[in-house]
């Protein structure tokens, strides 16, 4: 009974603390501390943690879309107490980026946690590769934020390596998942100066 209900009050403990979090800390931090509530990589995060808890890839799916879901709707819950309002076309856009993302970074959080000795790396990769993208693309190219920017691929970089345990061979992952963060920042950003 006990493991039946763990990985939905996961989802749902994370992406309330993740989404309401989110939102306070946009509104209330600036500078570089600003970039942590208000980052791709930081909400990914939260349906890789719950994925971790998961016994299969496809629970993992389920596990992070969910996860995605209860953020956004703690993230906008936070911002209405705050009155800060939205419109709805950015709540689509940020719902159809939770059903990309919640299920791909659920997985990896699997995989890192459970996956097979060849595909563990993948997981963390994915994490880390996202966090070099975005440091890359979003902080540093786009908006000229070189703290931020230096700092998220530190913490990419940080990730992979420590997670490697010491095997250099899981690190080749970097090669697919960067180049996938950095074109699905191009997306993402690209998308949002031209809708908003």
């Amino acid at each position: 009974m006990h493991g039946r209900f763990t990985l939905p009050l996961a989802a749902l403990a994370t992406g309330l603390v993740f989404g309401g979090l989110g939102a306070f800390g946009q509104a209330q931090l600036e500078g570089t501390l600003e970039a942590f509530p208000n980052s791709i990589s930081t909400w990914l995060l939260a349906p890789f943690l719950v994925g971790m808890l998961a016994a299969t890839r496809t629970r993992a799916a389920v596990a992070g879309v969910a996860t995605c879901a209860v953020q956004l709707a703690g993230y906008y819950a936070v911002n209405a107490m705050q009155d800060i309002g939205t419109t709805a076309s950015l709540v689509v856009f940020w719902t159809a980026c939770a059903v990309v993302g919640g299920p791909l970074f659920g997985v990896a959080g699997q995989l890192w946690r459970s996956g097979e000795p060849g595909l563990k790396g993948l997981g963390t990769a994915a994490l880390a590769g996202v966090f070099v993208a975005e440091g890359a693309w979003a902080f540093l190219h786009e908006e000229q934020r070189y703290l931020a920017g230096a700092l998220w691929i530190t913490i990419g970089l940080a990730l992979a390596v420590l997670s490697s345990r010491g095997r250099v061979e899981q690190l080749r992952w970097l090669g697919l998942t960067v180049p996938l963060g950095l074109s699905g920042e191009v997306v993402l950003t690209s998308a949002l100066q031209r809708l908003f």
